[in-house]
């Protein structure tokens, strides 16, 4: 039976992160505050966040860390990130490095921003990769945000807009910044005059309450996180107990009105998805195209998308050598940080895989049946191929990685795909992860699941690798689902 974790465990753990914080009073080479904040998700507690910055000759010196706890299995399981930042008097970034955690897993990063680029040195599993990103000269990191905003006149209507990068996906994203009218809240039995700040990026929302002193003591954040300021020995307390990991799941499933049966065996599957914010979200491709797309919801602010997905036909793949064109596949098989194909300890798996196997299709089920096969099952996932390989353990995404790293080491054109899939047990769709290779068309495996060519309920939402996943905050929390006809 399968039952697909949530792919964006991750992702949710990012708005631990995006809590802002405004600084005190600046002066050199002094500590500007030291904050920390409890975070509930829908009324409980789920981790808690930190962060402190010192002004120094330089600029500033910046350190944060977020913490998610969750109950899996009966055990308390932790996922973490932290960082060190560098800004200069301007806040712009000079240098970060961020690590994070999921059980024995933990992947770093290392960003130097040179000009308009900046080069990022990513070690995951002992392997070391190297990437350069586009920066740009008007670009903020998410952790500065709050010193940004704490210089900034909090008036009534005031609007700013902003570029942000977020380091834990190599990506930037335009951020819009709007000031609310001031109100007040109730924090630890005391009414706080407060300012609240709206920011906005891709889909969400997330509002932020400063008081008169420039402190943010709380923040609302989609899926109904809610941070409030408190003491440290507050914030790092969890007697109140830890959220399961299904509760977790649950938040983030899209539900359906009645079971889903035999869904691994569906060829043919038509739905309508809505909820959507904006036109032109889904892709399509060989197997999934986009029948309907129109504006729905009150007063047509959302939009909704009819689509028809076709499980691959085995009998349209075609018989190809191995390795396939680099010309033509030269992003499709070229090493990545999440899927290192380079690695020599991925070249020899592969080559131990497929062993004279010359036909890319035959080849890609040999690598797909031994992923299945010796990976074992983990809620939580591991960051890159290298490392899987390493502990042979994970969920989707772990799956994915190495699948895709073996199978482009030896010449297939593998993409990785995000997306939501059926989840027997949950009676719904859950965030879901798997390979797609090229075989006169692009063919959706599932290592995960061990499913040769992936069922019709596999529905995706983006393909890429770490900057494009976050496409995945315009569907999270938003999509809902009619199922219109199904073929088995």
């Amino acid at each position: 039976m399968r039952k697909p974790v949530l792919r964006a465990v991750r992702f949710l753990s990012l708005f631990l992160l995006f809590t802002t914080f405004a600084p005190l009073s600046a002066s050199a080479d002094k500590l500007l505050y030291d904050q920390w904040m409890e975070v509930f998700m829908n009324g409980q507690k789920i981790g808690f966040s930190h962060m402190e910055a010192t002004a120094t000759d330089a600029g500033y010196s910046m350190n944060s860390k977020s913490v998610m706890r969750l109950d899996v299995g009966g055990s308390a399981v932790e996922i973490s990130a932290s960082q060190s930042s560098f800004l200069d008097k301007s806040f712009r970034p000079l240098r970060f490095t961020y690590m994070q955690k999921e059980l024995n897993h933990q992947q770093f990063f290392d960003g130097v921003v040179e000009g308009k680029k900046i080069n990022v040195t990513v070690k995951s599993g002992g392997n070391t990769s190297q990437k350069t990103v586009d920066f740009g000269d008007q670009v903020y990191i998410s952790d500065a945000m709050g010193l940004l905003l704490g210089q900034k006149k909090l008036e009534e209507g005031k609007k700013f807009e902003y570029r942000v990068f977020i380091e834990p996906l190599l990506a930037t994203e335009a951020i819009s910044v709007e000031t609310g009218k001031r109100t007040e809240l109730e924090i630890g039995g005391k009414k706080i005059p407060v300012t609240p700040v709206t920011m906005r990026f891709k889909n969400f929302l997330t509002v932020s309450y400063f008081s008169d002193e420039g402190r943010i003591v709380r923040e609302i954040s989609p899926m109904g996180f809610v941070s409030d300021e408190v003491d440290e020995a507050r914030a790092v307390n969890f007697s109140g107990g830890v959220m399961s990991f299904t509760t977790l799941l649950s938040f983030s499933l899209i539900p359906l009105e009645k079971p889903l049966e035999k869904a691994d065996k569906i060829t043919s599957f038509k739905v309508r998805l809505s909820g959507l914010g904006s036109k032109g979200l889904l892709p399509q491709d060989d197997r999934q195209k986009i029948t309907k797309e129109e504006k729905s919801g009150k007063n047509g602010g959302e939009f909704s998308v009819e689509l028809s997905v076709q499980k691959n036909n085995r009998a349209k793949i075609i018989k190809a050598g191995l390795p396939a064109s680099a010309t033509k596949f030269a992003a499709e098989m070229a090493p990545s940080l999440e899927a290192q194909s380079d690695d020599p300890a991925i070249k020899e798996q592969a080559k131990k895989i497929i062993g004279d196997e010359t036909d890319l299709f035959r080849a890609a089920l040999k690598i797909n049946r031994w992923v299945y096969e010796h990976v074992e099952k983990k809620y939580l996932d591991t960051f890159s191929a290298v490392e899987t390989l390493k502990t042979m353990e994970g969920e989707c995404q772990a799956h994915t990685n190495l699948f895709t790293a073996l199978a482009r080491s030896v010449g297939i054109p593998t993409r990785t795909v995000s997306g939501i899939v059926y989840a027997e047990g949950f009676n719904g769709f859950l965030y879901h992860a798997w390979p797609e290779v090229y075989a006169g068309e692009w063919v959706a495996m599932d290592p995960t699941f061990g499913q040769e060519v992936a069922d019709a309920t596999h529905i995706k939402l983006l393909s890429g690798e770490l900057g494009t996943q976050l496409q995945l905050f315009e569907f999270l929390g938003k999509i809902r689902m009619e199922i219109l006809h199904v073929e088995r």
